[in-house]
C-alpha cells in the first residue's frame, strides 16, 4: 500500500494551476499525516542559509559570472577545415565572452545539436598547448571560467574547436579585429550577432568530412533521411542568416 502524502504529492497542481487550486492543495497537504512537517522541512531549506537557498544563490552567482557587459566586439571568423567548397561564418560577441560563450554561437551558427563532446584547442608549432572544454574531470581548463580575452592580450589570435571527437569536425577559429560596438557590423546588444557566411552546415553523425563527401553525392545511408529538394540545398544552397538566432 502506497503512502497517502506520497499519493497526494503525485497529484501536485501544475504549473499554470490557479490560485486557489494550490490553496486547496496545500490544505489538504497539511491535513495529511506527514504533511506539516513536510512543508516545515522545505520551508527551513528555502529561508536564508537553508540548503535550497545556498543553492539558488550559487546559481545565481553563476549566471552573474557568465554574464558578458563589454562596450568592445571581437569579430571572429570560423571555418570548417577539411571541406570543399567552404563553410564559414562571421559573427560578433562582447569582448568579455568566455569560450563557452564561443561555443554556442559555433553551434548555433552551423547547425549542430550540442550531442557530442567539444574542446578548444590553442596550437604551436605543431603542438597542441592548451586546451578548454567543459569536462570537469579532464585536463583541459574550464571554458566557463576563461575568456578569449586574455588569449587576444596573449597575440593570440587563431585557434581551434574540435567537435564530434569520433567525428572528428575541426573548425578554424580566427579573431579578425576587436571594435566598439556598433562598428564593422557589430550591434550594441550584448549577445553574439551572425553576419554572414556561406553554405550550409553539415548534418550530425554523417562521419566527419570524409562522410559528408560521400553524402553531397548521394552515396550515405543519411540521404534517405531527407527528400531530395533537402539534399539539394545542402548541395547548392545558402542559409538565411536573418532566420539564425544565437544564444
Amino acid at each position: 500500500m502506497t503512502d497517502p502524502l506520497d499519493d497526494l504529492l503525485a497529484q501536485m497542481p501544475p504549473a499554470d494551476a490557479s490560485e486557489a487550486e494550490i490553496e486547496s492543495f496545500m490544505e489538504r497537504v497539511m491535513n495529511t499525516p506527514g504533511g506539516a512537517e513536510l512543508i516545515h522541512d522545505f520551508a527551513g531549506k528555502i529561508t536564508a542559509g537553508g540548503s535550497l537557498d545556498t543553492m539558488l544563490k550559487e546559481e545565481e552567482a553563476a549566471v552573474e559570472k557568465r554574464s558578458l557587459k563589454s562596450p568592445a566586439r571581437f569579430v571572429i571568423r570560423v571555418s570548417l577545415l577539411g571541406i570543399e567548397p567552404l563553410i564559414w561564418r562571421r559573427f560578433s560577441l562582447p569582448a568579455d565572452c568566455a569560450y563557452v560563450h564561443l561555443h554556442e554561437a559555433i553551434q548555433d551558427a552551423f547547425g549542430w545539436e550540442g550531442r557530442q563532446d567539444h574542446r578548444f584547442e590553442i596550437w604551436e608549432e605543431g603542438q597542441l598547448e592548451v586546451s578548454f572544454s567543459a569536462s570537469e574531470d579532464g585536463e583541459d581548463y574550464c571554458e566557463v571560467e576563461n575568456r578569449l580575452i586574455d588569449l587576444f592580450r596573449e597575440n593570440v589570435s587563431e585557434f581551434q574547436y574540435l567537435y564530434d571527437f569520433q567525428d572528428k569536425w575541426r573548425h578554424r577559429i580566427v579573431i579578425e579585429n576587436l571594435v566598439r560596438a556598433g562598428l564593422n557590423g557589430t550591434r550594441k546588444e550584448l549577445r553574439p550577432h551572425l553576419h554572414t557566411g556561406e553554405r550550409h552546415g553539415p548534418p550530425e553523425d554523417c562521419g566527419g568530412p570524409p562522410g559528408f563527401a560521400k553524402f553531397l553525392q548521394g552515396e550515405h545511408p543519411l540521404c534517405r533521411k531527407y527528400e531530395p529538394e533537402i539534399l539539394a540545398e545542402f548541395k547548392t544552397g545558402h542559409p538565411d542568416f536573418e532566420k539564425i538566432t544565437l544564444r
